[in-house]
């Protein structure tokens, strides 16, 4: 069978005909779900011509706000700064119900999976009205619907930073799997990070924080995090999102930084579409990038992620739940290589959400986009418009662009099956 032929529920053996991208060479096996040997196959699996294919490890979206999706027109179109978006949603938000949040972050998460994202980490507020919860609830019974298929982790803040946390205390036994929070946002960033730190640590759970979302250079709340969490286990999860006012801090601030935060184990995820929008308003000449060092953070030895944060709501009226566009910014924006970027956005962000190796070498799990494409920077450029999204060797989506102009070779009538010049199916 030939990869253009691949269909959701397909169980594949081997993959023929690849063009080499990464630690995958021309042939790809796969047995019981994990990446084997040739001889090793399963033999009750397809044996799939990849030509003109490249193999590439699945994405992670290690920052998104499911809660939060689709909203923007119902919001009024907001426009402006951080402190607009959170505004805009402090006076909407208690009209959100939990029918809205699920049925939009059902949305997304089909987005992600189609576009072959097969990892999730959301945050969610608690909500203003009488069922502040029901964007834990929801998130936690979408994880239960898409296991399997796409991981999702929870991220629930213990509860307001003016306030007692019972709120937060309420939500531990809805399963959330992280405790997150927004310390830089508080009268003291630093009792926040305290207090949420020390919540997690009381359940055993690992923390996200959103962390110096700002171009302030004085605010130092990922040096906070990496001192308040260094004693931790090691498979505890402890990670900042956003990071920004690294990019507007001096060299010796930021190497002490990053220093410490390598040797606490906390790993970064930046958000490149969100805080390009919504940083910098304040300078129309010479905008600062809004987004941290990027390099710099790998050379520390510091694990990077990625997110696509937020998705046409309030925060950006822009974002599709699909990563490549994320890994677009990364090059564009952050000096990345296309290599580096997809690294960035796949192996980065499974390693920042606990998940085993994807590589698609030996022993790994049979995970696998695969993207018409001659190599990676081309599949980003096109935003490739071909996948085909592998999970534990089982095809479990499909996304193909269907392009057609009154100067194809072919009429519109013709029943064949022909890709076009553009790797399109008509």
């Amino acid at each position: 069978m030939h990869a253009e032929l691949l269909a959701p529920g397909h169980r594949i053996s081997s993959l023929t005909g690849l063009t080499p991208a990464g630690d995958v060479g021309e042939t790809l096996c796969f047995s019981q779900g994990s990446v084997a040997a040739e001889a090793e196959t399963d033999p009750s699996g397809l044996t799939v011509d990849a030509t003109d294919w490249v193999a590439l490890p699945p994405l992670a979206d290690l920052h998104a706000h499911l809660d939060k999706d689709y909203t923007w027109t119902a919001f009024g179109e907001p426009e402006g700064p951080l402190e607009d978006a959170i505004a805009c949603w402090a006076e909407h938000g208690e009209h959100h119900t939990y029918r809205a949040i699920k049925a939009g972050a059902r949305r997304h998460l089909l987005a992600a999976l189609h576009s072959g994202v097969t990892a999730v980490r959301s945050h969610t507020n608690f909500h203003l009205g009488d069922d502040p919860l029901r964007g834990v609830r929801a998130l936690a019974e979408l994880r239960t619907e898409f296991a399997g298929v796409v991981d999702l982790q929870v991220v629930m803040a213990p509860g307001p930073w003016d306030g007692p946390d019972d709120l937060g205390r309420a939500g531990i036994p809805l399963g959330p799997d992280l405790i997150g929070g927004f310390p830089h946002l508080a009268d003291d960033p630093a009792a926040d990070l305290e207090r949420c730190a020390a919540f997690a640590e009381e359940f055993g759970l690992g923390i996200d924080l959103h962390t110096d979302e700002t171009l302030d250079a004085s605010s130092v709340g990922l040096l906070q995090l990496a001192e308040r969490t260094r004693h931790w286990p090691a498979g505890r999860i402890r990670s900042a999102g956003h990071c920004v006012s690294l990019s507007t801090q001096d060299d010796a601030t930021r190497a002490r930084t990053l220093a410490a935060v390598a040797a606490a184990g906390v790993s970064i995820i930046t958000n490149p579409l969100t805080n390009l929008y919504l940083q910098g308003w304040q300078h129309p000449v010479a905008t600062p990038r809004g987004i941290p060092p990027l390099r710099e953070i790998m050379e520390a030895g510091v694990t990077l992620a990625a997110g696509g944060d937020n998705v046409q709501d309030p925060f950006n009226p822009l974002g599709n739940a699909d990563m490549v566009d994320v890994a677009c910014e990364l090059v564009t924006a952050g000096h990345l290589t296309p290599a580096e970027a997809w690294h960035v956005s796949s192996h980065g962000g499974r390693a920042t959400f606990g998940l085993p190796p994807a590589r698609g070498l030996v022993g790994d799990v049979a995970d696998v986009v695969l993207v018409r494409a001659a190599h990676t920077a081309e599949a980003l450029a096109e935003r490739a418009p071909d996948r085909v999204v592998i999970r534990a060797g089982r095809v479990v989506a499909v996304r193909r662009r269907v392009v057609s102009s009154v100067l194809d070779p072919h009429s519109p009538s013709d029943p064949s099956s022909v890709p076009t010049a553009e790797g399109a199916m008509q």
